[in-house]
């Protein structure tokens, strides 16, 4: 595999040498990128599928390195950008990216050029959703139960074992995406056609957890939790995809030290020990059962999805992806304190048809609530209907107070409609 290397701009050498693997300039990439340029101590490069031309003018000034590789998920292509970029400046002192399916071949390049961070095994705990849970049952951590499915026969033994519904999903997945829930024969049979689990592309099965579900952000600097972060999902993405009607929400409490989060804290904790993150930011998904319980759905070590980022920036009046990227290069952590309760609607076309038709009821909502709205994403008609669960847009909206941000939210579901 051939690669070409570019010299990009030019600017003062700084400490910390970063390169950032980013396989395509997005919204998301391009600001989290700004975010590290941004930093006054940083020098930072890209090794990216796309060629020198196409980073984002915005961007050309402050990105003194570049590499172009054909495949961001191979980790030998990874190592191949990186020594190319290390050639343009002497040396690199990291190498990162936020994105999930990139943290076990990221991972693995780290330890072949033998810089700071998360390392093959670690990542692998994390993105092996089989092994994550084998790890956090030894650890004592409250989980599901689980088992590794290659075949039929394989799920028909846990569903005797656990009694239905389960819950199939890929081993390597992330959020709710391909999880498919099993109530019957019927339905197991469904699943394991989308699946088509097999000895070289196994599945996970779990008993399915009835409960609030939340999510628990940490953020930990040499092996300590330093802040922490609780979110709750309304209803649980499984739920959504399974029901056309629902519209999907999060909300994040004006008050970070509710009951049932302080008491999940010392079990988070103990989880992100056992699976071995010592810096860096992890995202949690977990619930919490009628009789108080907690169980561990699953963890990520990286920045959280689900909109959670822009929730943090309306809640603290700061930017997360800055202070994300601070603690990747200094190691600190300097998000305000909270000053608001944020909720995000994820807006979901109510017909059956392949594209938006009509958006309806904005105008409306606008005059009720228009003022709390710190950030949207309205669906267009004509644009492709999207069958995830965050579906086609969203609106955020913040409230110095938990009952507003919910009553903010109530009046968009009431009154916005996308068919």
């Amino acid at each position: 595999m051939a690669g070409s290397a570019h010299a990009v701009g030019s600017m003062r050498p700084p400490m910390h040498h970063v390169v950032f693997l980013a396989p395509y300039f997005g919204e998301n990439m391009r600001h989290c990128l700004w975010c590290f340029s941004e930093l006054p101590d940083v020098k930072l490069g890209v090794v990216t599928q796309e060629p020198a031309d196409r980073i984002p003018p915005q961007l050309r000034d402050r990105i003194t390195g570049h590499y172009r590789i054909q495949n961001a998920e191979d980790p030998r292509q990874i190592v191949e950008g990186a020594r190319g970029i290390e050639k343009q400046w002497g040396r690199i002192d990291r190498i990162e990216s936020y994105l999930e399916l990139l943290q076990v071949p990221l991972a693995e390049a780290r330890d072949e050029l033998r810089l700071p961070g998360i390392g093959a095994e670690v990542a692998r705990n994390f993105r092996d959703k089989n092994r994550m849970k084998d790890v956090l049952r030894k650890a004592g951590i409250p989980v599901a139960r689980q088992a590794l499915v290659k075949c039929a026969d394989d799920a028909r033994r846990f569903v005797a074992e656990v009694g239905y519904p389960i819950v199939l999903k890929p081993i390597a997945g992330f959020g709710a995406r391909n999880t498919q829930r099993a109530s019957d024969d019927v339905s197991l049979s469904t699943a394991l056609n989308a699946l088509l689990p097999s000895a070289d592309n196994p599945v996970q099965a779990e008993e399915f957890v009835r409960g609030e579900e939340h999510t628990f952000e940490t953020v930990m600097i040499d092996g300590q939790p330093v802040w922490w972060s609780s979110v709750q999902y309304l209803p649980s993405p499984l739920q959504v995809l399974e029901n056309a009607w629902m519209q999907y929400c999060l909300v994040m409490p004006r008050e970070t030290d509710a009951p049932h989060v302080k008491a999940f804290q010392a079990i988070n904790a103990k989880a992100l020990q056992a699976l071995g993150l010592r810096d860096g930011i992890s995202h949690m998904e977990w619930f919490l059962r009628a009789d108080g319980s907690p169980v561990v759905s699953e963890v990520g070590a990286r920045p959280p999805g689900a909109n959670i980022m822009p929730l943090l920036s309306a809640a603290h009046g700061a930017d997360p992806w800055a202070a994300w990227a601070k603690l990747v290069v200094q190691k600190k952590w300097d998000l305000p304190p909270r000053k608001f309760a944020a909720g995000c609607v994820f807006l979901r076309s109510m017909g059956g048809a392949p594209e938006i038709r009509s958006v309806q009821g904005v105008a409306h909502m606008r005059q009720l609530v228009g003022n709390l709205i710190v950030a949207e994403k309205l669906p267009q008609p004509g644009q492709p209907r999207s069958a995830h669960y965050e579906g086609d847009g969203w609106i955020v909206v913040h409230h110095p107070e938990t009952k507003g941000v919910v009553a903010a939210m109530k009046a968009i579901l009431e009154n916005v409609r996308i068919t």
